[in-house]
């Protein structure tokens, strides 16, 4: 090993460490994906064991606290060490897990799943990792594969899960979900050192608590507003907003805040933010217009609905994954040959926008939708692998754990958002079904597809104009031309919080 625990011989390009660790980390998020799915999947088998109406919750909750922790763990890793916290969060997610498997009623199963959700903050953990311990080249790689392999298991998830439903029934599921992910952290600890990066500062333990003040009603009210009705919840919002108010006016006061808000200065940052905010919400919501478009019956959609039951749909399904995976891929070389993440992070949002115009102007055949389903996979794969680059590129190594938990804060938090505004749009057009259960009229969809192309549209002019990088606004803290990890220049210290203000805009 290095001086400062980097993989031996890193500076020639890929060894062995860093081939089975780049997989090892790939499958942390595989399990994030599995956690994220299994549960939608399960719900019937779920819901027969434990009758109730809250079944929603399972899933609620899960986002809910990833979306809080992801920010906390991020500056909790620049203190202490991003293995150390990666791996404690690999841990608690694989006991809630276990506490899921054995639960004997509902509420114990929604506490499993409450320890399960800080498994989310590994999506900006992991790539923060890999820069601190990989060279630059294979970092900017490792951190788009380690994302959209993400893509890879949802080809077999919904056949692994039917699998474990039919033979171990929902308890099964979650136990297969507690052994991939335990027996991840002993690989990971087995096989990659500790960054040595640490920034030498107490934990900001009252901005950790106002923040998660502000955060968790807003995302409840966005959850629950529908349920509990949007008015009535409002003081959710109010109590989020002025704890958010509190929280600013604490950062500017702390001399290590949380969340260094004053690097949101810097144009990429902010445009890293937004455009992935748009790129993540949309996935989120079109994503489930799919299926819709694909299995209402033609009988009830009218000038729409393909028909196609659930192994049908796979036919459309399996090649926008692939889709995915394979954007990802190609991104990924092209960042590790210096390509600024820029470029294709504003890329992904142009195909989301292609797609989505395409969508709209046809849906009524399996060629129109396939075509709209592989530029929404395509689309979805570039720009998560330029996400987690470009926020490399544009934070300085001892703010990148926080920063990046604070850019999946804003990308969560959307993606939790557009989803329930699509179905208060569709809402209007819903119609009861003869056969049982709910269609919505192709007005109502083609409505919401323009919609959604015109947010898409409006983040490509204002990532073009208002935060177009102009000269000497460009920021390049991580670069594919150094010879060495993040860890091994800066000698394992960052600098001090107040040595970063002649970096701002």
């Amino acid at each position: 090993m290095t001086k400062n625990g980097s993989d031996p011989g890193s500076a020639q390009g890929w060894t062995v460490r860093l081939i089975v660790g780049t997989i090892l980390m790939a499958m942390v998020l595989e399990a994030l994906s599995l956690g994220t799915s299994m549960v939608s999947i399960g719900l019937p088998d779920i819901l027969k064991a434990f009758p109730t109406t809250q079944g929603g919750w399972l899933t609620t909750v899960y986002f809910l606290v990833g979306a809080v922790c992801a920010p906390l763990l991020g500056k909790t890793a620049d203190l202490y060490g991003k293995r150390r916290v990666l791996l404690i969060t690999m841990m608690v997610s694989g006991v809630g897990a276990l506490i899921c498997a054995v639960a004997p009623n509902f509420t114990i199963l929604l506490i499993g799943r409450v320890l399960q959700g800080p498994i989310l903050a590994t999506l900006s953990l992991i790539p923060s990792f890999v820069r601190d311990i990989y060279p630059p080249k294979q970092a900017a790689f490792a951190a788009s594969i380690t994302v959209t392999g993400m893509g890879a298991f949802s080809l077999a998830a919904p056949t692994v899960i039917g699998w474990l439903l039919a033979n171990y029934g929902f308890r099964g599921m979650f136990l297969f979900d507690a052994i991939w992910t335990l027996g991840l952290c002993v690989a990971i600890w087995v096989t990659l050192p500790e960054s040595k990066m640490r920034r030498e500062a107490k934990p900001d333990l009252l901005g950790g608590l106002i923040l998660a003040g502000a955060v968790l009603p807003v995302m409840l009210y966005v959850s629950m507003g529908r349920t509990w009705g949007w008015l009535e919840a409002s003081p959710l919002l109010l109590i989020g907003i002025a704890l958010g108010f509190l929280f600013v006016r604490h950062t500017r006061n702390a001399n290590e805040p949380i969340i260094n808000l004053s690097l949101f200065r810097r144009k990429p940052l902010v445009f890293v933010a937004f455009a992935g905010a748009i790129s993540y919400s949309i996935s989120a919501s079109i994503y489930q217009l799919i299926p819709l478009l694909a299995m209402t019956s033609k009988d009830n959609g009218g000038t729409y609905g393909l028909g196609l039951n659930t192994i049908e749909f796979s036919g459309i399904a399996t090649p926008k994954q692939l889709a995915t995976v394979i954007g990802g891929v190609v991104i990924g070389f092209l960042l590790a040959r210096g390509r600024n993440p820029r470029i294709f992070l504003t890329l992904g949002v142009a195909l989301f926008a292609t797609a989505l115009i395409s969508l709209a102007l046809a849906h009524d055949t399996f060629a129109t939708v396939m075509i709209g389903s592989l530029l929404l996979g395509l689309a979805g794969g570039v720009s998560n692998a330029a996400i987690p680059n470009l926020v490399m590129r544009a934070t300085p190594v001892g703010d990148q754990g926080s920063t990046a938990g604070t850019v999946q804060l804003c990308t969560t938090g959307a993606s939790s958002i557009l989803p329930v505004v699509m179905f208060a749009v569709l809402a209007p057009y819903m119609m009861a079904a003869p056969e049982g259960g709910v269609f919505y009229q192709d007005q109502g969809i083609t409505m919401w597809l323009w919609i959604s192309a015109a947010i898409c549209v409006v983040a490509l002019v204002v990532g073009a104009t208002v935060l177009r990088e102009r000269r000497g606004e460009s920021f390049e803290e991580f670069s594919v031309n150094s010879p060495n990890p993040a860890s091994d220049t800066a000698d394992g210290v960052a600098p001090p919080a107040a040595d970063l203000e002649a970096n701002k805009i």
